[in-house]
């Protein structure tokens, strides 16, 4: 709740204090640029342009209610609301989604697979399925049978399939000569997938269609949850896999080659683990300085043994019907070396993080920011009297 307003610095500034004691300062051209009225009501789009903040906004007076700060600008001249919502999101910042790091897979493998005709039909379980993907970087279905185009329909409820150099979908088989080790009977150390990739995809799916005699079960750790401790315990390695450019490659056998070259950890703005680049088949390490690279690997190996530790790894057998959605940049996954070649069939796709987060904003009924087509009529003589 707003409980005073006041104009500060010749109109330049605006100070707000909130019923919890807080308080902050807004500029005037920020307030005119995010008002109510700046917005469409329809598509909630900017109606004005950048050219109308020329020479600085003025505040020549405010007003407020407990939802509401009522702002009146002589330059440009107009009177505008801006709800506290808004004001609240600027003063604590933009906020992550909350997440779960799981160092041990107990409560991940507890939670019970979501049925996948559940969640073609149900929202409740979509959103289910969505909020597990977000919070623990996994989420498993269960019964979407062997129909090939189920992987396809899966990512249709949230969003698109990203299509890559493997095409709109891709089916893990074992091939006589694979292009990729990934179409081989070999076990697949803990990876993330297309590091190679600039972007790199950020979900992946894929659904078991005909599932192995012997072997072959799928690995998952949470590449985030053993990437902290090594920041808290071994700073200088966290920092060298961080900072450290290493190329990563993939040539196809018509002679396509796929590189980009990133840190196996990569940071936001703020610090904080925004992917990691984990695939030891595709790294392309430069020589370098020797010294400099010795420390590097010391720093990689450091890592790698801790998402491989004894207990770190949730493995489980798909059962024909079974789905997995991942995400790429935080969930390191393998596989087990197949014992039995029986024709094992898993097809996967990729997709796009953002619309996941799209339609959980949808689903949990969320707006960018609260709109209204008519704006209630004002009390000229309360702003007046602040003037």
């Amino acid at each position: 709740m707003i409980v005073d307003a006041s104009v500060e610095d010749d109109g330049r500034r605006v100070r707000v204090t909130f019923s919890d004691g807080a308080a902050s300062e807004f500029g005037a051209s920020w307030l005119f640029d995010h008002a109510d009225e700046a917005r469409d009501p329809v598509s909630g789009q900017r109606r004005h342009s950048a050219s109308s903040l020329e020479g600085g906004a003025r505040v020549e007076a405010v007003d407020h209610e407990a939802q509401t700060l009522r702002v009146r600008f002589s330059r440009p001249v107009a009177e505008r609301r801006v709800s506290i919502e808004v004001l609240r999101r600027d003063l604590l910042g933009e906020r992550r989604p909350a997440i779960d790091l799981w160092q041990t897979p107990e409560a991940v493998a507890g939670a019970a697979p979501v049925r996948f005709g559940d969640y073609q039909s149900d929202e409740d379980a979509l959103r289910e399925t969505l909020a597990r993907v977000r919070r623990w970087g996994l989420a498993f279905l269960s019964d979407a049978g062997a129909d090939p185009s189920a992987v396809e329909r899966a990512v249709a409820r949230f969003g698109f399939v990203r299509e890559t150099n493997y095409g709109r979908t891709f089916d893990v088989r074992i091939e006589p000569s694979p292009a990729n080790l990934a179409y081989s009977d070999l076990g697949l150390d803990l990876h993330t997938d297309n590091p190679y990739r600039d972007p790199v995809p950020t979900l992946q799916l894929l659904h078991a269609i005909v599932v192995d005699e012997g072997g072959g079960e799928s690995l998952f750790a949470d590449g985030f949850a053993h990437a902290e401790p090594l920041r808290r315990e071994e700073p200088a390695a966290f920092d060298i896999l961080a900072r450290t450019p290493v190329r990563f490659s993939f040539t196809e056998p018509s002679g396509a080659r796929w590189t980009h070259v990133a840190p196996v950890l990569s940071l936001d703005e703020r610090g904080s683990l925004e992917a990691v680049r984990l695939n030891h088949r595709s790294l392309d390490l430069e020589a370098g300085e020797a010294a400099a690279v010795e420390a590097w690997y010391d720093a990689y190996l450091g890592f790698h043994r801790r998402a491989h530790a004894p207990g770190a790894v949730l493995e489980r057998r798909l059962a024909t019907g079974d789905m997995v959605v991942f995400d790429n940049r935080r969930i390191l996954h393998g596989r087990r070396a197949l014992t039995c070649h029986t024709p094992r069939w898993l097809r996967g796709c990729y997709a796009d993080v953002d619309g996941l987060a799209a339609t959980l904003a949808r689903l949990d009924g969320a707006r960018a920011r609260p709109v209204q087509a008519e704006p209630p009529e004002r009390d000229q003589r309360a702003l007046d009297s602040r003037a």
